[in-house]
């Protein structure tokens, strides 16, 4: 605010009722803030241009009486034992001691009426300068289309978690951009969390809280203080954030969260509840402790209590479901017309999409078809918010009652600006839900097991891997499931006796009935393709492993090679490509040839490849003709 202060000068020279520029020098003074007391001490240099208008030096230069810019450095202090004062209700406890911090900025001598002019020519861009985005990639990261050349997509969700499976913070960004299919330039930036907290519940005693923080369609409308019951953190163990959490997750009569169930004893609050030594869940009074779940949106840089996540749909897929772009639009078109027909009222529908595993007739493969003997499978879910009164009026008053609805911008009662569909406002996220579904597979993971580890920082965890087990050979059948509300995301337990349903997803169908022994533990594995080139498409060449290394052609285009833990220089022979009368040779990029013969016959004719000791895939061997390599 000093610097901003400090540059709104009107006049060059010193002038009675003007605010000049020559006026700004050395300064100390005391500002208020929060409840703090900050000491300001600015310290201001001039500068002048010489004459070849690069260097600068501060003595000015004959006949010049104004400096060309000034440099002022600001230090502010602030004295031990104040506090920052959150909200009227709330100040921080022991978190500020002393310190300092200094800031320094140009100011140049243009008066700011004078910068106004140079910034008057309107090119009708938004009013900040525009900023770089790099999409995320498939399968993890889907983006939507929202017309317009608009798009939106959420980054992959990262658990935190600070104690044990019952205190966890999930946090994922929701990117709206624009993209010309070449370059992409960031529009806006949603930050949620879901985060469980112990909590100590507290009666009401006057504006305790705020209701939930809500979207308008522009922007995140801040919940108003109110008189209801509260939380308070019940530990200094955890979140920081669980402060607000505690205090903000309780309902009021104005039926904003009224989808949670209601408690008997306060009229509009959710029940609360703790578990006893035997798990066993015990509602909580005034003065108890109890376990919460929040979904908080950030708000003015602020986490603010916002309504709870709502899953309309999930849907699991095998592992290579949207690894391709039509795979992508197929997936992007089912969530986007899911939202429109959700937006005009009609039930969600069935996605339809097509890819294996979705019926026991068209099921996915194990061993994979690069002979891979375990494969990742997805889980993908689609969250909307509770439509608020004034992003109802923003839809009815932006758009008409077209279909498609066309934008209505010039209506006086819209208050959102350059939107061209429903999609760029109506509030729905696609999130990558694999590493916080609970999956499950066939009993004994006979004969495929699928993984549900507990979760982990940095989504070290392991859920939602189907690996071949046991008997490696049979039908099986997979599952993902998911609560549809905010502990769905951070994937705790129950906290409550009438808990939101879960959603889960139809069969993921596996096939092992091709079951092959796992490689022993500490193995690598190396695969890519191995086709023939030009005037040699007849060939169906073979490959051998030595040294270490056992490989295998899973179909005619690709193979693989189990190097044991224990090799040193593994090898691959590639054979059986002898054509008469024409000379050729096995060549890859990534592999180097130790040997090579260009024979008499089928015997005869092979290449020798040393292979890496390390997993590697995406190796490209070709047979071709020539007596070498490129």
């Amino acid at each position: 605010e000093t610097i901003e202060g400090m540059r709104a000068f009107e006049v060059i020279k010193s002038e009675v009722g003007k605010v000049a520029y020559e006026d700004i020098v050395d300064n100390s003074f005391t500002v208020q803030q929060g409840g703090v007391d900050y000491t300001v001490d600015v310290v201001v240099d001039d500068y002048y241009f010489l004459a070849d208008r690069v260097s600068v030096s501060k003595t000015p230069p004959s006949g010049v009486t104004a400096s060309s810019f000034k440099q002022a450095e600001l230090t502010v202090a602030w004295n031990t034992g104040v506090e920052f004062q959150v909200d009227q209700n709330t100040s921080t406890s022991g978190r500020l001691g002393s310190g300092s911090i200094t800031v320094a900025s140009i100011i140049p001598s243009i008066p700011s009426l004078n910068n106004a002019k140079v910034a008057a020519e309107d090119d009708g861009a938004l009013g900040y300068p525009p900023v770089d985005y790099t999409p995320g990639l498939n399968p993890d990261i889907v983006a939507f289309s929202l017309g317009d050349q608009k798009f939106k997509e959420s980054t992959t969700p990262a658990p935190i978690v600070r104690r044990n499976d019952q205190l966890v913070e999930t946090w994922f960004d929701v990117i709206t951009y624009t993209s010309n299919g070449t370059d992409a330039t960031f529009l806006r930036r949603e930050e949620f969390a879901s985060i469980s907290c112990a909590c100590t519940l507290r009666a009401s005693a006057g504006d305790d809280g705020r209701e939930p923080t809500t979207w308008n369609g522009a922007e995140y409308d801040e919940g108003a203080l109110v008189e209801k019951q509260f939380g308070e953190s019940a530990s200094n163990k955890q979140s920081q954030y669980c402060d607000v959490c505690c205090q903000d997750h309780h309902d009021t009569a104005s039926g904003l969260d009224s989808y949670r169930p209601l408690a008997s004893s306060f009229t509009g609050d959710h029940p609360h509840y703790d578990r006893d030594n035997k798990g066993v869940l015990t509602e909580a009074g005034v003065g108890d402790d109890y376990i919460e779940a929040c979904r908080l949106v950030r708000k003015d840089g602020f986490f603010r209590v916002a309504q709870d996540f709502m899953l309309q749909s999930q849907t699991a897929f095998p592992e290579n479901f949207l690894n391709d772009g039509d795979e992508v639009d197929d997936y992007s078109d089912y969530v986007t017309t899911a939202i429109e027909d959700h937006f005009a009222g009609d039930p969600w529908p069935a996605h339809g999409l097509e890819f294996d595993g979705r019926d026991a007739l068209n099921r996915s493969a194990l061993p994979t078809a690069t002979g891979a003997t375990s494969q990742q499978l997805r889980s993908r879910g689609i969250y909307t918010d509770v439509v608020s009164t004034a992003l109802q009026n923003n839809l009815d008053n932006c758009f008409d009652n077209s279909d498609p609805p066309v934008a209505t911008p010039e209506n006086p009662d819209c208050n959102v600006e350059n939107i061209s569909t429903p999609l760029e406002i109506y509030p729905f996220f696609d999130v990558q839900l694999t590493l916080l579904s609970r999956w499950t597979g066939p009993p004994l993971d006979d004969p495929v097991k699928v993984t549900n580890e507990e979760l982990e920082t940095d989504n070290t965890h392991s859920r939602g891997l189907a690996s071949l087990f046991n008997s490696m050979e049979g039908l099986a059948t997979a599952n993902s499931n998911i609560e549809t509300g905010n502990v769905g995301l951070i994937s705790i337990a129950e906290i409550a006796e009438v808990p939101p349903p879960e959603y889960s997803d139809s069969d993921l169908f596996l096939d092992a009935s091709g079951g092959t022994t796992p490689p022993p533990p500490g193995s690598a594995q190396v695969s890519g393709t191995l086709t023939a080139g030009t005037d040699t498409t007849t060939l169906v060449p073979s490959v051998e492993g030595g040294d270490g290394a056992t490989c295998t052609r899973p179909d005619n285009d690709t193979f693989i090679c189990v190097i044991d833990y224990t090799a040193t220089a593994p090898t691959l022979t590639v054979g059986n490509y002898y054509t008469t009368d024409k000379t050729l040779i096995a060549c890859s990029p990534g592999l180097t040839i130790l040997s090579y013969s260009q024979g008499i016959d089928m015997s005869t004719t092979w290449t020798q490849f040393a292979l890496p000791t390390i997993d590697t895939s995406g190796i490209e061997i070709i047979i071709t003709l020539g007596s070498s390599c490129p």
